[in-house]
């Protein structure tokens, strides 16, 4: 008998790679998504097979119009900092209370498995800053070359999380509690930079495949500090093997937190990504550079050692925007979007 899986945010990016991705290995799939973020009504054009509802995490009455599933994989979030700050309410609503009603839902249906997306802006940016590195030409590296990036026992006490890593650290905090006392088998994911096709980046949030549509279109960018700042990227399609590898073997993953990236070898800084869409494009792209934001990490790499003996990711980072540019040329609607709205816009405020 099929398993029925519960993807909250399931038209959103990693969502709807995640559905996809199930759905090719067979499970049934109920996508819950509030369908607010522009551009998500075409993720979900590819996932037919799928059962859609237009609902929000917020109010548990929406969840519970799901009925049984076997599973939950919760993306469904606020991403972006930026609206964090602007709607501290709605961020809280959306990431803590939004968490603790998925929670509870898993609980009532006897304690299914709830796979959780968290960020790696649970780590105090005091903290994570504090680690000594080196300023190279196009990036910062670490002062030690041995260091293999943040593990997760790394304090995540201090200031200077923005209310984004706020909110999400108590849903983070929430699924450990239920899987330790609350009879809900949890796992927690504490991701950094995840790109991939069907990214319909901005610029708070999918830095990646904004800087790809950026280039492609002729759209300026806004770059916060030097531009040397490093993440460790990771393909969406990898992660969806992560999560539902989870998913399946519950019972080995149950109650553990991992930091998930693309881990040491794959790591790429904001000038290093831009030199190469240059390259590729042949056209020089406009930058303004401002002051560094809240809580931005000079260099944040996940420590992706605790998962070594069971996944790796298999897309460098150059692959994954070969991958976005070559997807982004095969949906020119999604390109004209992007012209017509989102950089029409950025060109003014500049």
């Amino acid at each position: 008998m099929k398993k029925r899986i519960l993807v909250t945010g399931g038209a959103g990016f990693i969502g709807s790679t995640v559905s996809e991705y199930l759905l090719s290995l067979g499970y049934e799939v109920v996508i819950l998504d509030s369908f607010v973020r522009k551009g998500v009504e075409h993720n979900v054009l590819r996932l037919r097979e799928a059962e859609v509802i237009r609902g929000d995490i917020r109010f548990s009455y929406d969840l519970r119009r799901v009925g049984k599933v076997d599973g939950i994989i919760h993306t469904a979030a606020n991403p972006a900092i930026k609206l964090s700050i602007m709607h501290p309410k709605l961020d809280f609503e959306t990431n803590a209370l939004g968490t603790i009603n998925v929670l509870e839902y898993a609980r009532l249906l006897g304690g299914i498995p709830v796979i959780y997306c968290s960020t790696n802006k649970v780590y105090s940016g005091n903290i994570v800053n504090a680690i000594r590195i080196k300023a190279l030409n196009k990036r910062y590296v670490y002062a030690e070359s041995s260091f293999s990036g943040i593990r997760p026992d790394c304090p995540v006490d201090g200031n200077d999380h923005s209310c984004y890593g706020v909110s999400k650290l108590s849903g983070d905090l929430y699924c450990q509690e239920y899987a330790k006392n609350m009879g809900v088998p949890t796992v927690v994911n504490r991701m950094s930079c995840i790109g991939g096709k069907w990214q319909m980046g901005v610029e708070e949030q999918g830095w990646v495949a904004w800087f790809v549509f950026a280039a492609i279109v002729g759209c300026p960018l806004n770059i916060y500090g030097s531009g040397k700042q490093v993440r460790d990227v990771l393909d969406a399609e990898d992660l969806a093997r992560l999560f539902e590898m989870q998913l399946s073997r519950i019972g080995s993953f149950s109650g553990n937190v991992f930091n998930v990236g693309g881990g040491i070898d794959n790591t790429l800084s904001l000038l290093e990504c831009i030199e190469y869409l240059e390259e590729k494009t042949g056209k020089q792209i406009p930058l303004k550079f401002h002051p560094k934001r809240i809580a931005d990490h000079d260099i944040y790499v996940s420590d992706i050692s605790k998962l070594k003996d069971v996944w790796q990711p298999k897309t460098s980072p150059t692959a994954l925007i070969d991958k976005i540019y070559a997807w982004a040329y095969e949906h020119r609607e999604i390109l004209d979007m992007y012209k017509e709205g989102i950089c029409q816009t950025l060109q003014e405020k500049n």
